[in-house]
């Protein structure tokens, strides 16, 4: 009995696995096995049934690894690190490329400076002796101004290339020594170039104050002298007053170039010693504008020491400015 139980139950177990045997499918050959549970794998989240299957079947999901996960995250990333790789290395391209652009313009534009600095002493110097040198030189040359010295140009270039090039030109050298020096010639030469500018503009309207002064003054005189000439006869003697007339007629009417700087000894100080023989206060209108073209002959004597005091202190600054472009080249090595 218990035999016929045992073999009874083997049958049906047999059975039963008959009836739940799948066909299996070969995943590369496409072979499908029939099972309770059905093996599928996939790429993506969603899985594609293509027939109904059974309720009671279980389906076993198996995500099936994908190249996608390199190409969506690795790949970006590597790509994302050549690129600010790529553009660091271009921008430092292009840094160098300026600066070397910048460091050579302020190479050429300092040597450009040193012809332009010896035509400016030599301009100052020459006015100095041609003018300031000579008391008795009355007409004022001209002086050639360069505005080019004013130094604008290098308002445009940049102090930091410049900097960064002398870095990358000059080896066992103080740098910082060298760009100061640099920037010190720069401030000499707008600072020269604004003293002489303003000491020549100066000059010409302090002189030009004093002429216009004396001019007046000269005019005032020799219409109080014509006018006196009525009652000469009992304030001055004929010979007086006609010795008055000569030393006026010399020095503004017989000569056509009009030199007040010669005008202290041959005609002012000749006319107030006539003036002394006689009464002061009779004649103090003349001997007072006699007085005021003496002030204004000595302001413009003053106006030529003053002017060449300042020009001297100048050219004493250009001739710094000078010593430093000679040695600049030096700082730009090729």
């Amino acid at each position: 009995m218990i035999n016929f139980l045992t073999c009874l139950l083997v049958a049906v177990s047999i059975s039963m696995g008959d009836t739940n045997t799948s066909v299996l499918k070969d995943s590369s050959n496409n072979s499908v096995v029939e099972s309770d549970t059905l093996f599928v794998k996939f790429e993506n989240d969603t899985i594609a049934m293509q027939e109904s299957r059974p309720v009671s079947q279980i389906i076993y999901a198996e995500h099936k690894e994908s190249p996608s996960v390199f190409y969506n995250i690795l790949l970006p990333v590597v790509m994302l690190f050549f690129g600010v790789l790529i553009d660091r290395l271009a921008q430092m391209f292009v840094d160098r490329h300026r600066i070397k652009q910048n460091g050579e313009k302020w190479k050429r534009e300092l040597l450009s400076y040193i012809p332009i600095v010896s035509k400016q002493i030599n301009e100052i110097e020459s006015f100095i002796i041609e003018y300031c040198d000579k008391p008795e030189q009355y007409d004022i040359p001209p002086l050639t101004i360069f505005q080019m010295l004013k130094g604008s140009i290098f308002e445009s270039l940049s102090k930091e290339d410049l900097y960064s090039y002398l870095e990358r030109k000059t080896d066992d050298v103080d740098v910082q020594e060298r760009y100061n020096k640099i920037l010190s010639f720069i401030t000499t030469l707008d600072m020269a170039h604004t003293q002489l500018n303003d000491s020549f503009h100066r000059f010409r309207e302090s002189a030009g104050k004093q002429i216009d002064a004396f001019n007046n003054a000269q005019f005032r005189y020799s219409k109080i002298l014509y006018d006196i000439s009525d009652y000469v006869p009992s304030a001055m003697d004929k010979a007086a007053y006609n010795e008055l007339s000569r030393l006026y007629n010399d020095a503004f009417i017989n000569h056509p170039d009009v030199n007040p700087l010669i005008f202290e000894e041959s005609f002012i100080t000749p006319s107030l010693e006539i003036f002394d023989s006689y009464d002061k206060q009779t004649f103090k209108d003349l001997t007072d504008e006699l007085g005021k073209m003496r002030f204004c002959i000595n302001g413009m004597k003053l106006e030529k020491t003053y002017i060449k005091s300042d020009l001297e202190t100048i050219t004493q600054e250009y001739n710094m400015c000078q010593e430093f472009l000679s040695v600049v080249k030096d700082y730009f090595p090729s």
